[in-house]
């Protein structure tokens, strides 16, 4: 039974087509448009790839999602077809506590992006399951930024989209989400012009 589920299909396939560094412009415009179709029943499409060159002349020693965020609230972004959208505001969080504080702020707030400790050997698209498993390694490697999209209360499982792969919606276990999760954002009040 799922609770929630945002994200259509025609997004996540065009979404399908990033690498893994840009994965935070993906997860960042992905979450936009969809919140700008949840509010204001309207389709947009940002240019990933502008955007994401953009943040990496600017951001300094920001964080690529807080960088995003920040621009979005205080100068917001324009869609391919001119409209320009902002956000209200943006709270990046620590969401492994409490599996319900979690799935209410989704029912309430909508999709958002979560930053994921990648571990050597850890496959977060795995091309014979639509659930990732549990680490069995310790050793780290760099970060990754998806999109939380929904959950399934029954088995305590999170719906999310990744950057790259095919079929690249999957399933992510409660204990491995806490396991792998670093920080969650998400954004509110998203206006366009």
């Amino acid at each position: 039974m799922i609770i929630a589920d945002y994200l259509d299909y025609d997004t996540a396939r065009t979404w399908d087509q990033g690498t893994s560094i840009q994965c935070a412009s993906y997860a960042f415009f992905t979450m936009l448009a969809e919140h700008v179709q949840q509010l204001h029943n309207k389709e947009v499409e940002f240019d990933f790839d502008k955007y994401f060159k953009e943040m990496e002349e600017n951001r300094g020693k920001k964080r690529r999602i807080e960088y995003l965020c920040s621009h979005a609230r205080n100068h917001g972004y324009h869609t391919k077809t001119g409209e320009l959208v902002k956000i209200g505001s943006y709270r990046r969080f620590s969401a492994w506590r409490k599996w319900e504080w979690l799935c209410r702020h989704l029912q309430t707030v909508g999709p958002m992006i979560f930053v994921v400790q990648r571990y050597k050997g850890h496959v977060l698209n795995p091309k014979s399951s639509d659930v990732i498993k549990m680490p069995t390694k310790e050793k780290r490697k760099a970060t990754h930024a998806m999109m939380l999209r929904g959950f399934d209360n029954q088995s305590k499982w999170l719906k999310f989209q990744n950057s790259y792969g095919e079929n690249s919606i999957k399933w992510c276990p409660w204990e491995v989400f806490q396991k792998i999760n670093l920080y969650c954002y998400y954004i509110k009040d998203v206006t366009i012009n």
